[in-house]
């Protein structure tokens, strides 16, 4: 069995950074969450931390990617249990939309959004998460298609479409500007979508 070197973490250790990340970051939220208050959350000294990880915004975007991963799992539970793709649409949009103005998960898009990586490894991890998300909502698409309750020619290019808009509608829900809800964005995309879907009851 190969050893591990020492400049790999070891999984407890990323485990508790990460975990320590998401805790400091739902209080005082990303932008004013430093390595010292994370450090000091997992036990561990600031330049622990940074051995690890190198610097602030590579555990920014660890905590990013284990946000999504425990979305994405919740997305395919939710999904497989749903009565119909309709019903299937509706519980994707509610799952992709933030929950409000502090969702966690949200802003830290926002941040790297911001201060986008420049490795490979990370784009390519990102355009992972964006595509599990596009799968989902076309194999829904294409379930309604294939039982009548939806009409559309490429539940792909429809689905990448729709998240598109989401994104557009969470950064609305982010900024919290008056009336700017999660139900309104929930209702503008479901509407949006009835419309492109011909949806039929």
């Amino acid at each position: 069995m190969p050893r591990r070197t020492d400049d790999a973490p070891r999984p407890s250790q990323r485990a508790a950074v990460l975990k320590a990340a998401m805790e400091v970051m739902a209080e005082k939220g990303p932008e004013k969450t430093r390595v010292q208050d994370i450090a000091a959350r997992a036990g561990m000294s600031a330049g622990h931390v940074l051995y690890y990880f190198g610097k602030r915004d590579r555990i920014l975007v660890d905590t990013l990617l284990e946000s999504e991963a425990d979305a994405g799992t919740q997305r395919d539970r939710r999904v497989a249990a749903a009565p119909s793709p309709l019903d299937a649409v509706e519980r994707l949009v509610r799952l992709y939309l933030p929950s409000g103005s502090s969702d966690l998960r949200w802003k830290l898009w926002a941040q790297l959004v911001a201060r986008p990586p420049q490795d490979a490894e990370t784009l390519a991890a990102y355009d992972g998460v964006l595509d599990g998300w596009t799968t989902a909502l076309a194999d829904a698409i294409r379930a309604g298609v294939d039982d009548g309750t939806f009409t559309c020619r490429d539940p792909r290019t429809t689905a990448y479409r729709a998240c598109r808009l989401m994104d557009g509608y969470a950064l609305e829900v982010l900024l919290g500007a008056p009336g700017r809800t999660r139900a309104w964005a929930v209702s503008s995309v479901l509407e949006a979508l009835d419309d492109e879907l011909a949806t039929r009851p």
